[in-house]
């Protein structure tokens, strides 16, 4: 089921994360997803601090979540992730979100599209050749 994935991150559910039925808010997960994302980049050797070094900046443009199961309360989540797609300007992230305590337990599948932007005009720019090669020299887990 994680054959591929490129990281693990864990998190623990908190209280403030979930709703009046005590289940993890459906909102809560692009929080989630976030973490996983700059996860990604940091093990890609792109830190948020350094990347407009690179002469670009990230932007999220397209974020789709499908739920699977209930996350709850203090429950413990492992969040994979893997590069998908990497295109001249944009990249997908693939995500899978699983129970800690029985990694077979699906609780949501997610992807994002982020697109590299110039970080003066805001338009979208080229994923300089150095990056995308941090990008591919992720190894899977």
């Amino acid at each position: 089921m994680i054959e591929g994935y490129h990281l693990k991150t864990q998190l623990r559910v908190r209280f403030v994360e979930t709703d009046a039925q005590g289940i993890v808010n459906n909102g809560t997960y692009m929080t989630y997803l976030e973490v996983a994302r700059i996860e990604f980049l940091k093990k890609a050797g792109i830190t948020v601090k350094d990347r407009q070094k690179y002469g670009i900046d990230f932007v999220l443009v397209e974020a789709c979540i499908q739920y699977k199961s209930a996350a709850t309360f203090d429950d413990l989540l492992n969040i994979y992730v893997r590069l998908k797609e990497l295109k001249d300007r944009a990249f997908t992230l693939e995500y899978l979100i699983t129970h800690a305590e029985d990694n077979e337990r699906v609780i949501a599948t997610a992807h994002t599209v982020t697109v590299a932007v110039n970080p003066s005009t805001m338009k979208a720019t080229m994923i300089p050749e150095s990056v995308r090669k941090m990008f591919l020299s992720v190894e899977a887990i």
